[in-house]
């Protein structure tokens, strides 16, 4: 299964429109999407105040399907307040980004179990690596994770791993009913990880054309698929995955037609690189 990563809109003074999220939301669900997610780096929570964040993650709870709804990383106490102050509907789930560095696991236990006592469902679990206190950095590993699993604090992770033979050696070993989604390669990435437990992935080019990862789903034409994958990975990682998916997103007229700065400039040889891979994947 896909899930679609939603990025926010702006119009042309960089004030959040939430129109053209709706809108970009009607064409996902017209094209039978079946989960959408709001997540810290897609969605870019580093660049939205808190009220921004709650007005986002709304529109995308109203989603009639999945929805996966981004917390962003703040103190256990703040967190808590943000859950509490801006409920979501049953059919959509929390996801949780740890905000600090790694001391311990009890630690980190903790401040997933803090926020599900505020949660009507199971929480979904960012598992993007962190920086850890001693130096260097820390990915989640099965220990932690099957014993989030078997309290009820977690339903699932967003799979972020920073060595994909070690994430398959994590997933291995986690119980087979965690909901994984891979993240950080879509289809090519779920192909490594699927024997491990990874039985969804974050979508690439079905942000763009939702039809060819269903048809991946589905088990249809899978390497013709996969090679409309590699092409737009192979142009969009020259310029960065998240600046090319805006620009995507805008040359097809759905959304993001404008940035936040922060931000590099939209450069007339980029757009054309964007548009033409565009052009060639739904040609093909």
């Amino acid at each position: 299964m896909n899930v679609i990563p939603i990025p926010p809109s702006y119009d042309k003074n960089q004030k959040l429109s939430l129109n053209e999220t709706e809108k970009y939301l009607d064409y996902l669900y017209d094209n039978e999407v079946s989960t959408i997610m709001t997540t810290a780096g897609t969605s870019q929570f580093n660049l939205l105040n808190l009220k921004e964040i709650s007005d986002f993650n709304s529109i995308s709870d109203k989603y009639p399907r999945k929805s996966i709804i981004g917390l962003p990383p703040l103190s256990t106490v703040e967190t808590i307040k943000f859950i509490r102050d801006n409920p979501i509907s049953s059919n959509s789930y929390y996801m949780a980004l740890y905000p600090d560095r790694y001391y311990s696991a009890e630690t980190i236990i903790d401040y997933f179990v803090s926020i599900r006592q505020y949660t009507e469902n199971p929480l979904y679990l960012h598992g993007m690596f962190t920086r850890s206190g001693f130096g260097g950095t820390w990915n989640y590993t099965h220990d932690i994770l099957t014993e989030l699993y078997e309290s009820n604090i977690i339903i699932g992770i967003k799979e972020e791993h920073s060595e994909l033979t070690a994430s398959y050696n994590v997933l291995s070993q986690c119980p087979k009913n965690l909901d994984v989604i891979v993240a950080g390669g879509s289809m090519r990435r779920h192909q490594f990880l699927r024997s491990a437990g990874g039985n969804s992935y974050l979508a690439g080019v079905g942000n763009f054309f939702p039809k060819i990862e269903i048809d991946y789903n589905n088990g249809k034409n899978i390497d013709h698929c996969l090679s409309k994958e590699t092409k737009l990975f192979n142009v969009f990682g020259k310029y960065g995955w998240h600046r090319s998916l805006r620009a995507g997103l805008s040359i097809l007229g759905l959304c993001c037609f404008f940035d936040r700065q922060p931000y590099p400039v939209r450069d007339k040889n980029f757009l054309n690189d964007i548009e033409n891979i565009l052009t060639e994947i739904n040609d093909d």
